[in-house]
């Protein structure tokens, strides 16, 4: 199966002069990239391999009728983008070549991509694909947060968002190691802060090993004039705090 071009002819019913649009195709593009690199560097077996990069490939691809029926993709203001994903996958028929078992690992695998946690009670084949995926996702959000328009990922500008605080409770996350649920951030910096809080759910050190190389996680904060003293203070506890997370998990090995 030719999955990238299969994906691409479903992205090409839409309107690829939109912003969005685009974003998701290069975002789903780049996660395949991540997860040929994660793939390799956990020397897994070359099915596995295989059925990771079909999770990557189709992973967002409930994201584009999401955004023609809702014009978001704020899965709490229209539809679970993961679970419409699957719904797609099985009307177009692009797992149809697969066996069975294969095809429900793939969807159980994008069902939990987006979710706080994966669900409980999981085969360890699943359970890798789920981890995999999630993985391979977060690492290519942090260059979505860096490099895509801000307006089009978070519905604000980052001039706008460097002159927001950030929360107690998101401050509390950070320093406690933990995500934090999207109904708890209260500012758009929230959510710039929370990406950083991906490190702690990265399962593979070869994840964390990635996204420290790509450097994308920390240029928003870099390039950003924040609007007080207080604010700038709590950004830089939090990115020292995230960085020594990162350290203590692959060292100063990747340069």
């Amino acid at each position: 199966m030719d999955a990238k071009q299969a994906f691409l002819d479903y992205a090409s019913r839409y309107d690829r002069s939109s912003g969005k649009v685009e974003l998701k195709i290069v975002h789903t593009m780049a996660v395949a990239e991540v997860m040929e690199q994660l793939t390799d560097a956990l020397k897994l077996p070359e099915r596995t391999a295989y059925l990771a990069q079909l999770c990557a490939v189709f992973h967002d691809i409930g994201r584009f009728e999401q955004l023609k029926q809702y014009d978001t993709f704020s899965d709490s203001e229209s539809v679970d983008h993961a679970e419409l994903g699957c719904k797609v996958l099985k009307e177009e028929g692009m797992l149809r070549t697969l066996p069975k078992r294969e095809q429900e690992m793939i969807l159980t695998a994008i069902q939990n991509h987006n979710r706080f946690q994966i669900e409980e009670g999981l085969d360890e084949e699943n359970l890798l694909l789920c981890k995999l995926i999630r993985d391979a996702d977060k690492c290519d959000i942090f260059r979505v947060f860096s490099c895509e328009e801000m307006k089009d990922t978070m519905g604000e500008t980052e001039e706008a968002v460097a002159g927001e605080t950030v929360s107690d409770v998101m401050l509390e996350s950070i320093l406690g190691h933990s995500c934090v649920k999207r109904e708890e951030r209260r500012t758009g910096l929230d959510i710039w802060v929370s990406f950083l809080a991906f490190f702690f759910d990265l399962y593979f050190d070869e994840s964390v090993a990635i996204a420290k190389k790509q450097g994308y996680y920390r240029q928003p904060f870099d390039r950003a004039v924040f609007a007080d003293s207080e604010t700038a203070g709590r950004v830089k506890l939090i990115l020292d705090e995230v960085e020594q997370y990162i350290d203590s998990r692959i060292g100063n090995s990747v340069r």
